[in-house]
């Protein structure tokens, strides 16, 4: 203990030893400081605040509603991160440099090789965006014009927002894109459709499946019933002699009549084509036709229902597309300092002197220590 005290005196020995030189090189320092520190520019910063918007917003089933879950408008810290790398991405700071002719006003010559490095770098050592303790994302920007700062700041924050969005356009028009080539390939196939419905329909005369078919029951049943009455009117009326050959001949080629009505209701008639283009409608057509047409009609509404889904889905993407939607909702936008940033001259002209106070007196404190040294020995033996 009481060497370490020993040792303790020595050094304030050698440090009162050479108070003088301390004291002349402290001062002068002190005094270059001050006229460095006055020399210094005045840095006034400004900041603005903003939080992340939910991409959600720029979904349109949750736009419109049709989703049938609620929208959260605010983004999540996967969102925070990704707006302050887009605001400290060198896109952002190029644009900052080319928006304020930063070249000119930091005084970097922009035909220099290092001249985008340089203005880079500067811009950087003045502006700053990463997220607080309130998870928000905070742009400041320090500048000798307090104006310039708060403009600056809100240009890098509206700047920011744009890129955002971009991001989301971009895709939201890939996106409007490969629909809009699904749409005409599905108009394509439904005109296709509407074609082989048409052909088909020509072909077996069904327009109307339910009606027609309940009016070709019905014909059927009505030819087939004077098939049968006039039939038994025959077998019971010809064996009598006293019934007028007339009468006979009568119910006969009613007879005739009504089974020609039956085939052709039933079959048709060979080379049927009539002038209209449209043949008769025969049950033997509408059978073969029917499952052949429910198949189309069925494809073609499936078709014109896709097709109705895919125009809306269409309409409402873009609908978000050509809609500015921000991508961060502002909490504070950058305003003119009223008190500088820095520097702080008082620290600094204090902190000089206090550093050179220290390597003064450890200067003193060696010189006194090693004062008996032969340096001239020391160095002929090494």
């Amino acid at each position: 203990m009481e060497h370490q005290r020993d040792n303790l005196i020595g050094v304030l020995q050698s440090v009162w030893l050479w108070r003088r030189p301390i004291r002349n090189i402290c001062v002068l320092t002190g005094a270059v400081s001050i006229v460095i520190a006055l020399l210094l520019p005045n840095y006034y910063k400004s900041t603005a605040i903003c939080y992340p918007a939910s991409p959600e917003l720029a979904n349109p089933e949750k736009l419109f509603g049709s989703s049938g879950q609620a929208t959260e408008y605010y983004g999540t810290d996967q969102d925070l991160d990704r707006i302050a790398e887009i605001a400290n991405s060198n896109a952002l700071v190029d644009y900052m440099v080319e928006q304020f002719n930063l070249y000119v006003h930091y005084d970097i010559d922009s035909t220099s090789k290092d001249g985008q490095f340089k203005v880079r770098k500067r811009f950087r050592k003045l502006y700053l965006a990463q997220k607080n303790k309130n998870e928000a994302l905070e742009i400041s920007v320090e500048d000798t014009d307090p104006e310039i700062a708060a403009k600056m700041a809100n240009a890098a924050m509206k700047k920011t927002d744009e890129m955002a969005r971009k991001l989301n356009t971009e895709s939201q028009g890939r996106l409007l894109a490969a629909i809009d080539d699904n749409i005409q390939r599905k108009q394509e196939e439904l005109k296709r459709l509407g074609d082989s419905l048409e052909q088909l329909q020509a072909r077996s005369g069904i327009y109307d499946p339910v009606a027609q078919g309940e009016q070709l029951a019905l014909n059927l049943a009505s030819a087939e019933s004077d098939v049968v009455k006039n039939r038994a009117r025959l077998e019971v009326l010809e064996p009598n002699p006293l019934i007028p050959r007339d009468t006979i001949a009568y119910i006969k080629a009613n007879l005739r009549a009504a089974e020609q009505q039956r085939r052709m209701l039933t079959r048709g008639v060979e080379g049927d084509q009539p002038s209209d283009g449209v043949k008769q409608l025969t049950l033997e057509r509408y059978s073969t036709g029917l499952a052949r047409l429910q198949v189309l009609r069925d494809l073609h509404y499936q078709a014109r229902k896709q097709l109705s889904y895919d125009l809306e889905r269409y309409y409402q993407i873009k609908a978000v597309f050509n809609t500015e939607i921000s991508a961060i909702h502002i909490v504070e936008k950058a305003e003119p300092a009223l008190r500088k940033n820095r520097p702080v001259r008082n620290l600094i002209v204090l902190g000089s002197v206090i550093s050179v106070f220290l390597l003064s007196a450890l200067g003193a404190v060696v010189v006194d220590a090693y004062r008996d040294v032969n340096w001239e020995n020391v160095l002929r033996r090494s």
